[in-house]
């Protein structure tokens, strides 16, 4: 059977090697590998948690004859994600059949079902479908995330085998190496544990923690989300996941320096044409001089460099570095950002060590990623709350405090919070010197949210549910997604109360952070078609990543389909009307890193948003709101290096945006043609040749 390979395979290899001191060797504990879940029959009950909250239950069954049972349970907010998985492994560890059935986290149908046999591997999900002949010796890897056992399973195999290599259904080939060890306490009494990489299978390696079994023992995700075995608890999770973070981040270590390169001269991009961001105008053939970080010259004729680089950028676009305001960011998506080009990064919610740390890694330049600014994110304690939930107004106003104190820009509230804090909050919270922003509390609308000293608003439906649900409805429920596609295709743009309300957003000058893009998914996404957000990159991305992009999240029927269409019609009209009212709205993904932010553009000038206001948003705009347009948001002398290059003119082409040559952060360069590769991405254009180096003259040939 005939596999490619996925990208940068070799630079992945190279630093897992490092990492795992001589390569990945068959555990000493077990004779073999493959067969650890053959051997043993047993019943395993685990415990998931959600920020230190218990989110739910999951029971695996593994009977002795290669035959593996998973009933999953997991709720956080407001998403309760069900899957039963009958795994069957041969004597080597490959799957000769998987039934996987349940719902997705909003709603929509989980059905996934696989056969090997006599080297035919055939597929089925809800959305996608396939066959592959003379399969042997290749392991199928599923689609859902709760399909945890089969990590484990590929693990087994993979470490039977040279290199620990294994290829991989419908194609690629997965590579696995043993990180750490650890030794935990239990009620059962101490466990010895193992941490494994698996690279080849996402844009960047995939941990699991295998006991000496080498079945399932916990899964750590990126710290928000995990399971342990019962009687281990969340302390146990708290130990792996910081042991796990370590691991992370000596892998970002090790793949930066062969992807980045530390500007230790000046750097000119010669003859290029400049988007003005100010002015919305293209000031063509320009010569940008960068030094120490920052923006020295923008000339109009030819510089004389001594000892300096020069990219001959004549026929490209240079542009300031894109903006991502609605990120929930690990180490792992820096890469993806860096390589779309988004330099800057405001994350509205992640665990707090875990973004410092984040933050860190990135300032530093240890691992390649954005400049990043932290909002904070308190929810009260519910059985919907989720991020950092608080039992009292006072420990709402304690952990706004905290959040000032550790240097958050913006505090974020959620669903859940009690209308009445909302006004104290938003006191403390500007007296603190930060911002306020959220989704509209449940049982409150979105003018009393304002009102109560809301500078912001989190997300598009919650700008329509203030029409919709008001201060009725427990929007805490999918209800706030549900009644969103249902009936805001309903709402009139033009009626008095909409411009009463646009009127007081105005006014009061609230931010919309709309993340369109993630409901363009919601309102569109069908069974069998690429989601609508990644159409456009689909064939980019790495195989495993692309197949889960065919199933939708939520369910689209007969009934709703032409009232969900209709609704996203409104959407776009509601960001032009928006623009238009000089209500400034800002980009963000909350989802996949870059690409997101891509689609996001291309919908605000797809809905009539001019192409120049449109790169001002995700540029100057979203400086302007964190605080820092002194220094970032423009290419203008004086300010930060934040920069990128693009094969085309997104003036015209808002797409262009996607066709990034080269990206600038400060004092590091960056090719988006070595990068994406490097996180499993066929890249998207060819970097320019090699810079010319020694005394040059910027604007003329090499």
């Amino acid at each position: 059977m005939k596999r490619s390979l996925l990208p940068a395979c070799a630079v992945v290899a190279a630093v897992l090697t490092q990492l795992a001191g001589c390569g990945p060797q068959p555990s000493d504990e077990v004779a073999s590998p493959a067969a650890a879940a053959n051997t043993v029959g047993e019943t395993t009950e685990y415990a998931w948690y959600a920020e230190g909250t218990p989110a739910g239950s999951h029971t695996v069954v593994r009977t002795g004859d290669g035959r593996v049972s998973t009933e999953l349970f997991v709720h956080w907010n407001n998403r309760e994600y069900t899957l039963t998985d009958e795994l069957q492994l041969d004597g080597e560890g490959l799957v000769r059949s998987q039934r996987i059935t349940g719902t997705s986290p909003f709603g929509a149908p989980v059905d996934e079902a696989f056969t090997l046999s006599d080297g035919l591997a055939s597929w089925r999900s809800v959305g996608e479908s396939g066959s592959v002949t003379d399969a042997g010796g290749a392991f199928y890897l599923p689609n859902e995330f709760g399909a945890i056992e089969s990590l484990a399973a590929l693990v087994r195999t993979a470490l039977g085998r040279l290199d620990g290599e294994l290829e991989l259904i419908p194609s690629g080939t997965a590579r696995v190496s043993k990180l750490v060890e650890l030794e935990l306490s239990g009620d059962a009494g101490p466990q010895t544990v193992g941490l494994y990489s698996i690279s080849g299978i996402r844009f960047t390696p995939t941990y699991i923690w295998l006991n000496s079994d080498l079945n399932v023992f916990a899964l750590d995700i990126g710290g928000f989300m995990g399971m342990t075995p019962k009687g281990f608890g969340e302390k146990a999770l708290t130990e792996l996941s910081r042991a796990q973070s370590g691991q992370e981040a000596a892998y970002f270590q090790s793949v930066s320096p062969l992807l980045a390169r530390k500007l230790d001269r000046p750097l000119v991009f010669a003859g290029v044409d400049v988007v003005d961001v100010e002015t919305g105008k293209l000031l063509e053939s320009r010569h940008v001089v960068i030094e120490d970080g920052k923006i020295s010259a923008i000339a109009t004729s030819p510089v004389q460099l001594d000892n300096g680089l020069v990219i001959d950028a004549r026929g490209r676009t240079l542009i300031p570095g894109l903006w991502d305001m609605h990120g929930h960011f690990q180490l792992s998506d820096g890469i993806l950002n860096i390589a779309a080009g988004v330099t800057s990064v405001r994350d509205v919610g992640s665990v707090h060590e875990k973004i410092l740390h984040m933050t860190s890694q990135f300032d530093s330049g240890a691992a390649i990623g954005p400049r990043t600014y932290r909002a904070g994110f308190i929810d009260q304690a519910s059985p919907y709350a989720t991020g950092d939930t608080v039992l009292s107004l006072e420990e709402a106003l304690e952990r706004v405090d905290f959040y000032a104190d550790h240097g958050y820009i913006q505090v974020k509230l959620y669903s859940s919070i009690d209308p009445s804090w909302v006004k104290p909050i938003a006191e403390r919270t500007h007296a603190r010197g930060m911002r306020l922003s959220g989704h509209i509390p449940a049982f409150m609308s979105a003018e009393q949210a304002v009102r109560a000293g809301y500078d912001e608003i989190q997300h598009i439906n919650m700008v329509f549910l203030n029409f919709l649900a008001a201060d009725r409805e427990d929007t805490r429920k999918q209800l706030r997604f549900t009644l969103y596609g249902d009936k805001a295709g309903d709402v009139d743009l033009d009626s008095a109360e909409a411009q009463a309300f646009f009127d007081l957003l105005a006014e009061q000058d609230v931010v919309i952070d709309p993340t369109a893009a993630i409901f363009d998914t919601q309102l569109l996404h069908k069974a069998g078609e690429p989601d609508p957000t990644y159409g456009g990159v689909i064939d980019h991305l790495p195989v495993s990543v692309a197949r889960g992009l065919y199933n939708p999240s939520m369910l689209i029927t007969a009934e709703n389909e032409a009232a969900w269409a209709k609704s996203r019609v409104n959407a776009l009209m509601m960001l032009r009307k928006l623009h238009e009212r000089g209500i400034r709205i800002v980009p963000g993904s909350d989802s996949i890193a870059g690409f997101t932010i891509h689609r996001e553009l291309e919908l605000y000038a797809e809905a009539g948003i001019p192409n120049a206001d449109v790169l001002r948003l995700a540029t100057l705009e979203s400086a302007d709101i964190v605080g820092v347009a002194d220094r970032s948001g423009s290419v203008s002398v004086g300010k930060d290096a934040d920069l990128v290059l693009l094969d085309g003119n997104p003036l015209e082409d808002m797409s262009a945006i996607r066709r990034g040559v080269t990206v600038v952060k400060g004092e590091w360069l960056y090719r988006p043609a070595e990068l994406y590769p490097a996180v499993g991405v066929t890249k998207f254009v060819d970097s320019l040749p090699a810079e010319q180096e020694g005394s040059a003259t910027a604007g003329g040939a090499y």
